[in-house]
């Protein structure tokens, strides 16, 4: 035994005199080109070491590499190649390994730069790594009880994406990476700090993570354990924070990824979004990627909603999610930073590329959706899908301006601004809730039905209103118009006094048991061109426009009135308009200017005149016989009546154009009416007098367009 004990202590002297000579007497750098081969055939790709190598072997066989470089396949050109290595150490205890056991101590690398490049025949220089290697036996599993490793430790290391066709490139920059010590099935604490950068390396994003790793054994689960990000996209806008548990399953077919847990939280312009999950989210890491949302809580500027779904992730990406709550108020992202309604900007610009891309199909029902102050949608039920920027939401249904909705509405986001279209057929609706939606001042009122097809672009009521077209039809039942009083219009002067004074605002109401008509809207202006009035004594039709961006109105209405007020009237205006009074209305539309056209009375009657003498002409010789004398006096009356009106016009138009007369004039104008004693003469100073006696207009009427008109 004693003799045993010497020999194998003669050994082990032998063995620490070869280590220590091999330490100290052999230089690496003698084997630098078969190292460099061994590892060029191992990966398949050419390994240049450009730097010193250091090699220890006491008490780890460490090894110290600088300026090592992987090259790419032959056909990717100028492309950056796969690997740039400033530093990499990485050493092995001596005496586990001589025991069958692997204890790697600390591995470091700094000052990297990995690049995964595709060319233009789609192929990643990645293919064919490792092509060497030996491929392990299905059956036989991995075993990591026996690894002890040390320290990782990362120090400026970039991972870089390049598509040579598109010249799309992105680099993710891992300032530092820290990984404890390692074994098998135990919790590691693992911490990462990293940037994101454009084309020039130009920071564009940060990250931060703090969790632990586990790995089994048999590498069939890999976790990441209750781990907590911060995250953040300057340009974009976009911050926010995310944590929970995650968990790889390598031995599944396909291999999948669950969500055990998970919370995001996102910050956009000043707005919150965030997303809980109620049920494992599950990723099947199949080719495409698909997954599905069992449940999960959406929070919507504090608004609590329930989401689940599926998702692809495919190229371009894809989700069939369903969207449910009891209310929804998108008011408080719609806010622009000049406090007017519109969607948050970034830099004064909209972004909406990201809805692109994506092909989305959801369902929503919420019980309120709020779009603005007077735009409250209940019950919401409807179908969306969104295709290459289009979102479509077709049907819709709602309840709204305390009737029904039902339609359809299209969002064009490839456009800038974006281009709404909407197609709503509205019944029992409230008609001034409606007109709220283009102005503060509603100018009417009423319950009834109203189907529009209108299209606009932009956010806030001014971009609507300037870029607003499109048609519709509408029905009101029991309202009234608003700003104009017609009824105290017919009382107070048509009946009363001269039409030439009607030119004031009214104020008031008009109350109406139908209304109805065509709509048309073009450029932000909106007109009414064949409106039909039914009032309780009178009707009246129209046509005309209403600027709601400038708040004018400018209207053309006949006023028809009833049996019992064309008798109020005076009997010449009764004959000369027929009980039909065309009036003007102008002016804002809180409070319009009322003005009768006289012209148009003018040119009403001549035509009314004209028809009837046409018609007496045309009678049969038979009914020539006929009351003879009434006949006879009747073309006499029609002629004085016509020649009475065209008269007074032009002796209206006179005394506008001519100063007033001298005493002197006065006289000898008395003189000359005294001597006249013709019958029509009279009939003529007559008429003459009542036109005189009225009261002038309170602003200059237009007498020559009533002479043109009239003749």
């Amino acid at each position: 035994m004693r003799k045993l004990m010497l020999v194998a202590g003669a050994v082990l002297a032998v063995i620490l005199i070869l280590v220590v000579a091999a330490v100290f007497l052999l230089d690496a750098d003698d084997y630098r080109d078969e190292i460099a081969e061994r590892a060029s055939t191992t990966l398949g790709r050419e390994v240049q070491l450009q730097g010193p190598i250091q090699l220890t072997l006491f008490p780890w066989l460490a090894l110290d590499l600088r300026d090592v470089i992987v090259g790419n396949p032959p056909d990717f050109g100028d492309a950056p190649e796969l690997a740039r290595i400033g530093t990499a150490t990485a050493s092995v205890r001596l005496w586990p390994l001589l025991r069958g056991e692997l204890e790697i101590g600390t591995v470091t690398m700094s000052e990297a730069h990995f690049a995964i490049v595709t060319n233009a025949r789609g192929r990643s220089n990645l293919e064919g790594l490792f092509a060497d290697e030996p491929t392990p036996e299905a059956d036989a599993p991995a075993d990591l009880a026996g690894l002890s490793l040390g320290r990782v430790q990362l120090r400026d290391v970039g991972l870089e994406r390049l598509d040579q066709p598109s010249g799309e490139r992105m680099t993710v920059l891992i300032e530092s990476l820290d990984l404890d010590p390692f074994r098998a099935g135990e919790a590691v604490p693992l911490r990462l700090r990293a940037r994101l950068a454009d084309a020039d390396l130009a920071p564009i994003g940060s990250l931060r993570f703090d969790g632990a790793l586990r790995v089994a054994g048999d590498l069939a689960r890999i976790e990441l354990l209750d781990w907590d990000a911060q995250f953040e996209l300057p340009e974009a806008g976009l911050s926010g924070r995310a944590d929970g548990h995650l968990e790889l399953r390598l031995a599944d077919t396909p291999q999948r990824l669950i969500a055990q847990r998970l919370g995001v939280t996102v910050d956009l312009a000043d707005q919150n979004l965030e997303l809980h999950l109620r049920e494992a989210l599950e990723l099947r890491l199949d080719d495409p990627p698909a997954g599905s949302l069992p449940a999960a809580e959406l929070i919507v500027a504090g608004q609590s909603l329930d989401l689940s779904g599926s998702f692809t992730l495919s190229d371009p990406p894809s989700a069939r999610l369903a969207l449910s709550g009891p209310r929804l108020d998108l008011r408080p992202m719609l806010v622009a930073g000049n406090g007017r309604e519109g969607p948050a900007a970034v830099n004064g610009e909209l972004d909406f590329s990201p809805l692109i891309g994506p092909r989305l199909d959801f369902d929503l029902d919420l019980d309120e959706l709020i779009l603005g102050q007077d735009l409250v949608l209940t019950g919401v039920s409807s179908r969306a899908r969104l295709r290459d920027g289009l979102l479509e939401l077709d049907p819709l249904a709602a309840g709204l301006f305390g009737g029904a909705f039902a339609g359809s509405v299209s969002v064009d986001f490839t456009t800038s601004p974006p281009q709404t279209r909407i197609h709503p057929r509205l019944s029992g609706i409230q008609a001034e809730q409606v007109a709220r939606l283009l102005s503060d001042t509603a100018p009417l009122r009423g319950l009834g039905d109203l189907e529009l097809d209108l299209s606009f672009s932009g956010f806030t009521p001014a971009d609507i209103l300037a870029s607003l077209d499109g048609s519709g039809a509408f029905s009101l039942d029991e309202g009234a118009l608003l700003g104009v009083d017609l009824r105290r219009l017919i009382d107070e002067k048509l009946t009363v006094e001269s039409l030439a004074s009607v030119n004031q605002a009214f104020g008031g109401e008009t109350p109406f048991r139908s209304l109805s008509g065509r709509i048309s809207a073009e450029s932000g202006v909106v007109s009414l061109p064949d409106l039909e009035l039914g009032a309780a004594d009178f009707g009246a039709s129209g046509r005309g426009q209403l600027d709601f961006a400038d708040g004018q109105v400018a209207y053309r209405l006949d006023l028809r009135l009833g049996q019992s007020l064309v008798e109020r009237l005076p009997g010449r205006l009764a004959r000369a308009t027929g009980g039909v009074i065309p009036l003007a209305i102008a002016g804002p539309l809180a409070r319009p200017v009322v003005a009768v056209d006289l012209a148009a009375i003018a040119e009403g009657a001549l035509q009314r005149e004209l028809q009837q003498r046409l018609f007496d002409r045309a009678r049969p010789d038979a009914d020539a016989d006929e009351e003879v004398d009434d006949e006879a006096a009747e073309p006499e009356r029609r002629e004085r009546t016509s020649d009475t009106l065209l008269r007074g016009l032009l002796e209206r138009r006179e005394r506008e154009r001519e100063p007033p007369p001298d005493d002197s004039a006065d006289d000898s104008s008395d003189d000359s009416s005294d001597d006249s004693s013709d019958d029509s003469s009279d009939d003529s100073s007559d008429d003459s007098s009542d036109h005189r006696s009225e009261d002038p207009p309170d602003e200059p009427v237009d007498q020559a367009a009533l002479i043109s008109a009239a003749a």
